[in-house]
């Protein structure tokens, strides 16, 4: 006599959720961003802007489980690091979805749209000029990221958290002309050359840096020939308390240890997650 065992699986089923967006330009935030997105997420953004205008994608940050986590764009399917995507939707109504499976989850994505009247090209901020933030969380970006910075420049951001509060610095993506164009980091509000953290050019995505303060300069100059696409770096404040100073290895985002090194820090950003966010590009007001 056979026996025979029926296994009864439930069927899953999540709810959708519908964010819509409107507009001259804004942007759109996974859930839970800079944190880890959740697992089974299913997100639908809605974009729309005035008849006569298109709409413009920058992908300031893209980072996705890899084939399993994916957002879809009109034809597109985009999934591990896109980070300097740029697509131009030919509508005035964009719709972008998002799904993430039952395992593994990274930081998801920060996209900015904007409205392009028809007949006409998109052209990001190549301002160069200096200006602070305050905000808890935010991207900063070379001008005209993602297209190539301009010649001749030099510019940059001061970034001023909460006293008691460091400030995390993790490059997204970095491209610049090696030895020549260069990107300095410090450890301050100014430019004082004894309180430097880094000093990067070329094409290697530079390491994490944290700050052991709560300030932190970030000054970008290029020269007279040859640019590139330049960077894309997310900045978080956080309790000083509550995470180890010093420099952090650019993968701590994707090492399974490091990463639950880090899950205090993202923890308290998830109860930050919405509130005085903002990207901005050096030199944009």
């Amino acid at each position: 006599m056979k026996l025979v065992v029926l296994l009864f699986l439930p069927f899953l089923c999540y709810a959708q959720e519908h964010i819509s967006y409107d507009g001259t330009t804004g942007v759109i935030y996974s859930p839970n961003y800079p944190g880890d997105y959740p697992n089974s997420a299913n997100y639908v953004y809605t974009i729309t802007v005035p008849t006569g205008n298109f709409i413009h994608l920058t992908f300031f940050d893209f980072l996705t489980e890899d084939s399993y986590d994916y957002m879809t764009v009109e034809n597109y399917t985009l999934s591990g690091d896109q980070t300097g995507l740029a697509i131009d939707i030919q509508a005035s109504q964009a719709t972008l979805t998002f799904k993430s499976d039952l395992t593994t989850t990274y930081r998801g994505f920060a996209i900015q749209y904007d409205q392009v009247p028809v007949g006409s090209v998109f052209m990001p901020s190549d301002q160069c000029s200096n200006w602070s933030l305050t905000s808890t969380y935010g991207i900063v970006t070379s001008p005209n990221y993602p297209e190539n910075y301009p010649d001749n420049m030099s510019c940059g951001v001061t970034i001023e958290v909460e006293n008691g509060h460091l400030i995390s610095l993790q490059f997204l993506a970095f491209d610049t002309e090696d030895s020549y164009d260069i990107v300095t980091v410090f450890d301050a509000d100014n430019q004082d050359d004894t309180k430097i953290l880094g000093t990067f050019s070329g094409k290697a995505v530079p390491q994490t840096l944290t700050s052991t303060g709560n300030h932190m300069r970030i000054q970008f100059s290029s020269d007279l020939v040859k640019n590139f696409s330049g960077f894309s770096a997310l900045y978080t404040s956080f309790v000083s308390n509550d995470f180890k100073r010093g420099v952090l290895p650019q993968t701590y985002t994707t090492d399974s240890i490091l990463k639950r090194e880090n899950q205090k820090l993202l923890e308290w950003l998830k109860k930050k997650a919405g509130s005085n966010t903002v990207i901005n590009t050096i030199g944009s007001n």
